[in-house]
């Protein structure tokens, strides 16, 4: 997936692509994107489950009944670990494998409050702290 610079229509030369504006709850509240770009996501029904999640805010209630088990500096939200695991098992990334290659997806990112371009989303062995961290009663709660 490539940002396309410069509004909301596609140059000429690539008017026979796929072209699409997506809106994501970020700053910039449209994203026009194209398909043809050298950093492509075949994930790209993440844009429909991350409405559906804002909708519903699923992952943000999971969130909150987490323990907390961070020390020291932390870099990501609960919410937005929540989100990186929900979203790739829904994509059928369920065992945590490609974890550390998925996070710096461009869309996955964008799902998950971050701009392509900023800092990656959690790694392998955090999001495994996180499964870890769900106890019996949090799951009670």
């Amino acid at each position: 997936m490539s940002v396309v610079e410069g509004g909301l229509h596609p140059p000429p030369h690539r008017r026979c692509l796929v072209y699409q504006s997506i809106g994501f709850a970020l700053p910039a509240s449209h994203l026009p994107v194209t398909f043809d770009g050298p950093q492509l996501t075949s994930d790209g029904g993440l844009c429909w489950l991350s409405e559906a999640d804002t909708s519903l805010g699923l992952c943000a209630a999971l969130a909150q009944h987490i323990p907390e088990w961070r020390h020291g500096s932390v870099r990501h939200s609960p919410e937005t670990l929540v989100r990186q695991r929900v979203f790739q098992i829904a994509c059928g990334y369920e065992d945590q494998n490609d974890a550390d290659t998925l996070r710096s997806d461009p869309l996955l990112k964008l799902v998950c409050g971050r701009l392509p371009d900023e800092g990656d989303l959690a790694s392998q062995p955090t999001l495994s702290r996180l499964d870890n961290a769900v106890d019996f009663k949090a799951c009670y709660r």
